[in-house]
């Protein structure tokens, strides 16, 4: 995969926004932590554009979400596409990943 078809927008609001674009894999992953990194408090991870995913992102969530914790802060994975969701499901990050679908947890 071309690591230069994901993209990833911040926007510092209360909670940040992390938007994500195109195809996470792993050239994409230090562009993903990167933003991450210095966001404090809650952060929300639209991944609507998100089209794609490996076990590298996978693995990258993972690691947010284990830094948010540490600090007492929340990530939640916001409108993951339907082939995103369901590799969520099926290695159960979903029991572990805050997640929400049109505005509800799923």
């Amino acid at each position: 995969m071309d690591g230069d078809a994901f993209m990833v927008g911040v926007e510092t609001t209360s909670p940040a926004v992390v938007r994500l674009h195109g195809e996470l894999d792993l050239a994409g992953v230090p562009r993903l932590l990167s933003a991450l990194a210095g966001l404090d408090g809650d952060v929300a991870l639209d991944c609507s554009g998100l089209d794609f995913i490996d076990a590298a992102g996978l693995g990258a969530f993972v690691r947010a979400h284990r830094q948010c914790a540490a600090r007492g802060a929340e990530l939640v994975g916001v409108d993951p596409s339907p082939a995103v969701l369901r590799l969520l499901r099926i290695v159960d990050l979903d029991t572990v990943l805050h997640l929400r679908r049109n505005g509800a947890v799923s």
